[in-house]
């Protein structure tokens, strides 16, 4: 077993996990259009069939359009993506969204000036959005092109710690090699596994080992840690961005069965780290009640900022445009009640465009 591939399999698990933790559910094969095929999951593109390293259903679907599917490419690399990469994804997202069956037999049918069927093939389509998951972030000419481009990034770095991260780095050769074949050959494929069941019978030996003392065991307990916390949460203008509960308590305002309580927020950033903001949720009805959740800004918004040179004014304005409404997605802690809406608070918006225009 490669290490390569560990690290791969590996990136898979965490992201997985992270959109399973939001919501997301894994795509079932209908063994014609997707299939399964040595432990891998295929789609049918217009090209050819695609290995699809890690596919969901959104938590829900929006209606009068076709439903939405989520690939995310993985990419395990000790660098940074670059833009090749994204090129690739963008060729794939294609090819998917494109794919249309057309045989000789409608063909022929076309012909007819009448007929009682339809020309087509009776099947569910669906759109496929593609993304890209990396480990140690994105150069910026491919941030530019996914920008440009919505395809949406996500890497480990932005959520996990620096531990964790250089850990991951340093998985290597002869690492994989004291595990022995027969072990990371199970480990492998239990990273691989869509349901992710670890107390699966056949997955002893994994089992074993990702709860001894080693590198790996140590990556996919800090990961689990950091994605119990977490939340995916939608912007009116379509971008998503993920919450990460700053303190990770199990009482964060998200995780309470909120209903439609009105949750209001405030956005705060630091120069220090500016494409880190901070969304400071509470709840009206009791506003001394306030979880902190970190968030990356989306890239194309962040680069719309950059032009502006990290400007407060912009900042504010961004604010109000784009972060205005935020749904967020937490059935995995109220299943009846599968996402919360949180509006940014205008009266605090006001305050600060207030104290702006003093200075």
């Amino acid at each position: 077993m490669r290490a390569t591939h560990i690290k791969g399999a590996l990136l898979e698990y965490l992201v997985r996990n992270l959109l399973k933790s939001c919501g997301f559910s894994n795509v079932i094969a209908d063994n014609f259009y997707s299939f399964k095929s040595r432990g891998l999951f295929f789609v049918n593109g217009k090209g050819a069939a695609h290995d699809a390293d890690v596919i969901m259903n959104p938590p829900i679907q929006m209606p009068f359009t076709y439903p939405t599917q989520l690939l995310f490419e993985c990419k395990a690399y000790g660098g940074k993506a670059n833009l090749p990469i994204l090129r690739n994804a963008l060729g794939l997202r294609n090819d998917l969204n494109d794919f249309e069956i057309v045989t000789e037999e409608f063909l022929i049918e076309r012909q007819k000036t009448q007929r009682t069927t339809f020309a087509i093939d009776n099947r569910t389509r669906f759109l496929y959005q593609v993304g890209v998951a990396s480990v140690n972030g994105f150069t910026n000419s491919a941030i530019e092109f996914a920008s440009n481009n919505k395809i949406p990034l996500l890497s480990l770095d932005w959520f996990l710690n620096s531990e964790t991260i250089s850990d991951f780095n340093s998985i290597d050769q002869p690492l994989i090699d004291d595990f022995g074949e027969n072990a990371s050959k199970n480990i492998y494929d239990f990273l691989k596994d869509r349901d992710g069941l670890l107390f699966d019978q056949k997955y002893t030996t994994a089992y074993q080992y990702l709860q001894a003392d080693n590198v790996i065991a140590e990556i996919v307990t800090s990961g689990n840690a950091t994605i119990n916390y977490s939340f995916a949460g939608l912007l009116e203008t379509g971008d998503m961005v993920f919450l990460f509960e700053k303190k990770r308590s199990q009482n964060n305002i998200l995780s309470q069965r909120n209903g439609f309580n009105d949750l209001k927020a405030e956005i705060h950033w630091d120069i220090d780290r500016p494409n880190v903001w901070t969304l400071t949720v509470y709840n009206t009805n009791n506003p001394n009640l306030k979880t902190d959740f970190d968030f990356y800004v989306p890239s194309r918004i962040f680069s719309h900022w950059k032009q502006f040179n990290l400007d407060k004014v912009v900042a504010l304005d961004i604010k109000q445009r784009f972060f205005s409404k935020v749904f967020v997605f937490n059935g995995k802690d109220n299943p009846e009640m599968p996402f919360s809406i949180i509006n940014i608070d205008r009266k605090w918006l006001e305050e600060i465009k207030i104290n702006l225009n003093r200075d």
